[in-house]
């Protein structure tokens, strides 16, 4: 953490040299905002691998927000980063298509749903690059408990496995308990989305399908219930025992799993890895992303458009990914970072070529192709609606306050503070 911190405050400092710099000669350096540190080292490796362009990077928190607020500044030419997305409209991105002929990309080599999420109609405005997926963590001695040979875990496997891990004193006192929900704020929400629960903001409003939370509430308090008696006793095993990292959680034997992220995971050292097992969760035979998806695009209104293709042809290329890879193993650029961007990489290829050479945990549990599902599109400021709105909700559900219609009253009330502000 504190090496990105450290790198964010480089770039950010760099940046005004940057673009000074850079508005003497436009035409030969690119611009490339981005809200994700990784790229900086990307760009430094695409300039050092040829003469014809060259590429600053300026770290942006919120991208799109950004583009809103041009003004005076230097326009970007490349924008990398998360929830991007929600600023595909034809005003911010210009057309990705011709990389898929004049620039040899091949449509074939992507995770076909992760495609489709960069494109407005038919037309394609961003590209996927990186994505994770929700996780389970195991003691790897747990194995014959958890008796099957897949690398996914559905709803119902977790039901059944935690609750033969699950154990009481003869005073009904949990000292063992396989998983509970409400242990993780993350898989609370991962539940809505696995049964396509969406949120989309109209005109200040929040709007989602109360029908469809309320059968995802009475999942979760049934869930509760029935696997380990109350929420008063997964709130009090929790206090007791998961006061430390997920990993470690599992490893004392006194929970079956821990939720976690991919990325998460597997930034963890190898040693830590070796001690557990994992498991992609699943939902009618798919894996749901994680909203922060990273993706790239064109600014439209760049007068760099062929050059900035090239720098994704670059890119977007499996032997320019394992360079990307093998430059911050080799010279130890802040290797608790997994992936490419923090995450899986886009292309299949690379996911199931070369990942598995550097991370030999994942040698045998690549995703299938098909199992990634595109997160819908978010607003970058969804992390903070999550975290202030979303999962305070999530969280009275499960102790039996379904007030569905809390999710928009406080949404409201957030958007007038901050206005306030």
């Amino acid at each position: 953490m504190r090496k990105h911190i450290c790198l964010k405050a480089v770039l950010i400092a760099l940046a005004a040299m940057l673009i000074a710099g850079c508005s003497k000669n436009n035409d030969k350096t690119l611009i490339l905002w981005t809200d994700n540190v990784e790229f900086a080292s990307y760009v430094e490796l695409f300039n050092a691998s040829q003469d014809e362009v060259k590429i600053a990077t300026v770290y942006k928190t919120e991208l799109v927000d950004a583009l809103d607020n041009l003004k005076d500044m230097r326009k970007p030419d490349i924008l990398a980063g998360s929830y991007l997305a929600c600023g595909m409209q034809k005003k911010y991105f210009a057309s990705l298509d011709k990389v898929f002929s004049d620039e040899g990309l091949h449509e074939e080599d992507f995770y076909s749903d992760l495609l489709k999420a960069g494109k407005s109609g038919k037309t394609q405005y961003l590209l996927p690059v990186s994505f994770n997926l929700g996780t389970f963590v195991c003691d790897i001695s747990n194995k014959e408990i958890i008796d099957q040979d897949s690398t996914l875990v559905t709803f119902d496997q977790l039901k059944t496995y935690s609750k033969s891990f699950n154990s009481k004193t003869r005073e009904n006192i949990y000292t063992k308990m396989g998983f509970a929900p409400q242990w993780n704020s993350d898989f609370l929400y991962m539940v809505l989305v696995a049964n396509n629960v969406t949120f989309n903001i109209e005109k200040e409003t929040l709007k989602y399908n109360i029908p469809l939370i309320e059968k995802c509430y009475d999942f979760l308090i049934e869930w509760t219930n029935t696997i380990n008696t109350s929420s008063n006793d997964e709130r009090d095993f929790a206090f007791k025992y998961l006061y430390t990292p997920f990993n470690k959680q599992v490893l004392q034997q006194k929970s079956l799993f821990a939720y976690t992220s991919s990325n998460k995971l597997l930034s963890l050292s190898e040693d830590q890895i070796d001690k557990v097992d994992f498991y992609w969760f699943c939902h009618e035979n798919q894996s749901p992303v994680l909203e922060d998806m990273v993706m790239m695009g064109i600014y439209k209104n760049t007068k760099n458009k062929s050059k900035a293709m090239k720098f994704i042809s670059w890119f977007m290329n499996e032997e320019s990914q394992e360079a990307m890879i093998d430059r911050r193993m080799s010279m130890n650029l802040d290797t608790n970072t997994f992936g490419i961007a923090g995450g899986f990489s886009s292309l299949i290829d690379v996911n199931e070529h070369v990942l598995p050479v550097y991370y030999k945990c994942l040698l045998a549990k690549i995703p299938e192709s098909t199992l990634p599902k595109a997160p819908q599109s978010y607003p970058s400021t969804w992390p903070v609606i999550k975290k202030e709105i979303i999962t305070p909700y999530l969280l009275n559900a499960v102790n039996g306050n379904k007030d569905t219609q809390g999710f928009a009253s406080s949404y409201t009330n957030w958007i007038n503070q901050n206005k306030e502000d």
